[in-house]
């Protein structure tokens, strides 16, 4: 297939800024939306969910008590309290570690839903699917219409748990509470980033489509264009180089890739 070069070298306009904070949010986004995810998704992706994650997230949650029960102890030697026992901790903490044997078990029902997949590549199996919706959230409705996956996925999943953070504080189980809150708002703008790298992709591709189709008006042809497009640059006086020219315009695939 052939790539527009001067559509890549021009026009095609990077904010590195951009992508960085959203690669930032994809990358810090993954396990807290995996805290999420084992409760209220089904059949995802064998590389989108992987055990040993899993795994690794539950021996965190196990041990943040006793980190911040590390950080009590710090502060109390500056007179900012005095520091609970372990037992106390535990006991403080008891809908936490209700939250973890929970996690774990869900944790494990995902692994079941891709251990029925016995053929490694199944073509019929999306390996980074993040899982099916529940039809609890694609039944809810604003003034009669149902929400977009996009709504779902960025607000109203993670707004549950956001909810259910808040109930958790109320009845004081803070790091429960706290610990799902910012789960939930990485959850939300880890997805909001993946829906606007989407975004991106699919303008990048029809500002491709109209800069291929008038391109050759614009620089051969010397003719107005519409919609925007615009040729930066100077150009041939002969009509003939121009055409000679703009037919270099264009390379395959295959040629790009060995030249980078």
């Amino acid at each position: 297939m052939e790539k527009n070069l001067y559509f890549r070298s021009v026009l095609l306009r990077k904010n590195y800024i951009k992508e960085a904070i959203f690669d930032f949010f994809l990358g810090i986004a993954s396990f807290p939306r995996l805290v999420i995810e084992v409760f209220i998704r089904k059949n995802m992706g064998r590389r989108y969910f992987k055990r040993s994650a899993a795994t690794l997230v539950a021996f965190f949650m196990l041990l943040l008590p006793f980190f911040v029960q590390l950080i009590s102890i710090s502060f109390s030697r500056y007179g900012y309290g005095r520091p609970d026992g372990i037992w106390d901790t535990i006991k403080s903490n008891w809908l936490w570690y209700l939250f973890v044997v929970a996690f774990c078990v869900f944790s494990y029902l995902r692994y079941k839903d891709i251990k029925r997949i016995k053929d490694r590549f199944d073509m019929k199996h999306f390996s980074l699917s993040s899982g099916d919706i529940l039809p609890f959230f694609l039944s809810l409705k604003y003034k009669g219409k149902q929400f977009s996956f996009r709504q779902i996925e960025i607000y109203i999943e993670p707004l549950a748990a956001f909810l259910i953070g808040l109930l958790c504080i109320i009845i004081g189980q803070n790091l429960l509470g706290w610990f799902l809150i910012v789960c939930s708002i990485s959850y939300s703008i880890g997805y909001a980033a993946s829906y606007a790298k989407g975004d991106d992709f699919i303008l990048d591709k029809i500002d491709e489509i109209i800069c291929n189709e008038q391109l050759s008006d614009a620089f051969v042809s010397d003719e107005p264009t519409t919609d925007g497009f615009r040729f930066y640059g100077d150009k041939p006086k002969s009509k003939e180089w121009r055409q000679k020219v703009y037919e270099k315009f264009y390379e395959d695939d295959d040629n790009i890739s060995d030249a980078e």
